[in-house]
């Protein structure tokens, strides 16, 4: 009976840290995703450095749209830092917050790939303890050899 009461403890714990591994997967693709925004960005700042006022420019919106827009004051960003707060900076200025945000969200994803892997240790685990008890209730349902 403890055994049986032992086995299903161990396969509610496997759900549960599957379900948890799969909430840690979706957010590393998640942040993946921003970091890859972020990185645009940057390059955008960068490029900045090469527009003069007024020049036409072809301007990242998101996915793989672009808009033609005429640069005024290309040396100055307008930077979203919360839902409703934009602050002016200069593009040198600029780079240094994207560059933060970028570091921030490769910590995280180092966090989170840990968290998988240490998660993923013990999925094995117990499934090494299940297939081991597997293997001695199959032995001892064996009918003796003569």
């Amino acid at each position: 009976m403890e055994n049986t009461q032992n086995s299903q403890q161990l396969a509610y714990q496997f759900q549960h840290l599957r379900e948890q591994k799969g909430m840690y997967e979706q957010n590393l693709d998640i942040i993946q995703a921003s970091l890859n925004n972020l990185i645009n960005t940057r390059k955008t700042i960068e490029n900045l450095h090469e527009v003069e006022d007024g020049e036409e420019i072809l301007l990242p919106v998101g996915g793989m749209i672009n808009l033609r827009a005429n640069i005024v004051n290309p040396d100055k960003v307008l930077l979203s830092v919360s839902d409703d707060i934009v602050i002016e900076k200069n593009l040198d200025r600029s780079k240094e917050f994207i560059e933060k945000l970028i570091e921030q969200h490769r910590d995280q994803i180092e966090f989170l790939n840990e968290q998988i892997d240490k998660i993923e240790a013990n999925l094995q685990g117990i499934s090494q303890v299940f297939r081991q008890g597997l293997s001695q209730s199959q032995l001892r349902q064996q009918p003796p050899q003569s």
